[in-house]
């Protein structure tokens, strides 16, 4: 189980970077990018060679970038025949037929692995429906409803959790095919394995992906709307990161608390009387952005801190800065007993954050 948590939280955290982009094609239909380091637009077609990580995103989107580095890549219709040190790639259909030198992250709704794909070392797929027709050089760990391996070598190891798993043609897996035993398999007979086993599947790992699942979507509206934030008020932004001292963020915490808890209060007693409901209402309308905008506020401070004191890179681009600390947060969200309280402080100290700067003279 904490190999599937460690797998799928990777998963997350490298796609969730890419997803925060797309709000730039609402923003700018043709191709927009900034300091090198994003590209996106309705249509992309994108050539970009870069000695360091990119970020694409776009309704459709077809790579032949090459990045020495993460390339993140999120869209509707994804087409990536180009080349990258690591790939983060999500979205509605993928095709993979360009080479990763080390690890391919991708996650979707169908994902295919084309025969021309090059993956140098290992694959973390998770999606509805995986085709996988590219020899692999390492392990391969596969989360879907229906899994095709089609005329493939895999050196390491496979590792399948599957409604339905299908082989087609001659497959071969060097080291170990692992897979949960009620799945449904056709053609076990085409696959030659070093090792074959089975672990006890029960219908709470369906259940356990459709959380997963879900978790994953909100995580990507808590970026898109932070982009929106950024994207928006980009001076302000960059002054929340600037001006924080630690030594104040107790008093922070403390105003956010104390707000969370007065402002409904004063509110409801405002709506009481009917000159005062407008006034009311509005309030409240503000009271609850201020409060969804406060996790994306926490974690900007917080990703700030971790470019500066932990990857040493002070210049780093601000939407990568509120994109680690967001995800950040929201995965430490996960933990149980500590996550729901994580979640609390965030939003208290975000709250507060954003108010003292929002209405400060």
């Amino acid at each position: 189980m904490a190999k599937k948590l460690k797998i799928f939280s990777e998963i997350i955290l490298g796609v969730a970077s890419a997803f925060t982009l797309s709000l730039a094609s609402a923003i700018s239909p043709a191709h927009a990018s900034a300091d090198g380091y994003v590209a996106s637009g309705d249509q992309v077609e994108s050539e970009e060679s870069v000695p360091h990580s990119f970020f694409l995103a776009g309704n459709s989107v077809a790579s032949n970038d090459q990045i020495d580095g993460i390339h993140f890549v999120a869209g509707n219709l994804i087409d990536f025949t180009g080349s990258a040190e690591y790939g983060a790639f999500a979205g509605n259909s993928l095709k993979v037929n360009g080479e990763i030198k080390k690890d391919l992250f991708i996650a979707g709704n169908a994902v295919e692995i084309g025969e021309d794909a090059i993956i140098g070392r290992d694959l973390y797929a998770a999606a509805s429906a995986v085709l996988l027709k590219a020899n692999l050089y390492g392990n391969a760990f596969v989360g879907a409803d229906r899994v095709v391996l089609e005329n493939v070598t895999i050196d390491g190891d496979l590792n399948l959790t599957a409604s339905n798993i299908v082989i087609k043609g001659k497959s071969s897996v060097s080291g170990t095919l692992k897979y949960n035993d009620n799945a449904v398999i056709t053609g076990l007979e085409n696959l030659s394995t070093g090792k074959t086993e089975t672990y006890v599947g029960t219908s709470n790992e369906i259940s356990s992906n459709e959380s997963l699942s879900t978790k994953f979507v909100f995580l990507l509206g808590r970026l898109l709307v932070t982009i929106v934030f950024v994207a928006i008020a980009g001076k302000f932004s960059k002054r929340l990161l600037d001006e924080f001292k630690a030594k104040d963020s107790w008093k922070d915490l403390a105003l956010g608390l104390g707000l969370l808890l007065g402002v409904p209060l004063a509110a409801i007693f405002t709506m009481i009387t009917f000159i005062g409901l407008p006034l009311g209402v509005i309030g409240l309308v503000f009271y609850g952005l201020f409060i969804y905008f406060s996790t994306s506020v926490t974690g900007g401070v917080l990703g700030n801190l971790l470019a500066k004191n932990v990857f040493k890179q002070e210049k780093m681009h601000i939407f990568l800065k509120f994109t680690i600390g967001v995800v950040f947060i929201e995965l430490l969200g996960l933990l149980p007993v500590v996550g729901g309280f994580i979640g609390a402080l965030s939003v208290c100290f975000g709250f507060g954050y954003l108010i003292k700067k929002t209405f400060r003279r």
